[in-house]
């Protein structure tokens, strides 16, 4: 055997020694910039995609929507929602924040009173701020439930969208969205 086909030999041992290896400790782990596994986020009023009901936007109602979800892995001490949508101008309006929902809770009913801790939406205020659309056609809208592997004990008055997400960044364990479209109908 030549030096030359002798290295070949001994290099493809080698990479089939390295394979082997990985192969047999199971599945990479993922990185931490990646994205946390699935929740599953349904609602009983609506479908994924489908239109959202005018008893939850400010031509009915007004009341927050009852939101599901399952798939939360264990270790999970903590959920929050979010309410939000891309408007065409740029940048996320924030509709509703809920944070601090129990771990063994994995739902809330439409109208939630009295579970969690209520954030402040796009208005300033700590509620529900029902979808309202201003312009014309269909708009995208998105319910974002995050698993938690502790809860936020933060400031009510100062837990907005931006300051929910900067919280949660090295406690979440999981997270699901759910979209729907809204469109607001001529008014006379």
């Amino acid at each position: 055997m030549t030096p030359r086909a002798s290295r070949a030999f001994i290099m493809t041992g080698v990479f089939l020694v390295v394979a082997a290896v990985a192969a047999a400790s199971g599945p990479l782990q993922k990185s931490s910039t990646s994205d946390p596994p699935k929740l599953t986020v349904t609602s009983p009023a609506f479908k994924e995609g489908g239109a959202f009901p005018v008893e939850f936007t400010c031509d009915g109602a007004g009341v927050s929507p009852p939101i599901e979800w399952s798939g939360a892995p264990e270790g999970t001490k903590a959920f929050a929602v979010n309410i939000w949508h891309v408007p065409r101008d740029g940048g996320v309006k924030s509709y509703w924040v809920v944070y601090d929902i129990p771990g063994d809770v994995t739902k809330v009913p439409k109208d939630l009173k009295g579970v969690g801790t209520v954030g402040i939406n796009d208005k300033g205020r700590a509620e529900y701020d029902p979808m309202c659309s201003q312009g014309p056609g269909a708009k995208t809208y998105h319910i974002t439930v995050h698993a938690l592997k502790a809860e936020l004990k933060t400031a009510p008055r100062k837990t907005d969208r931006a300051a929910l997400l900067a919280a949660i960044k090295d406690l979440e364990i999981a997270r699901g969205t759910m979209t729907y479209v809204y469109s607001r109908s001529k008014r006379d």
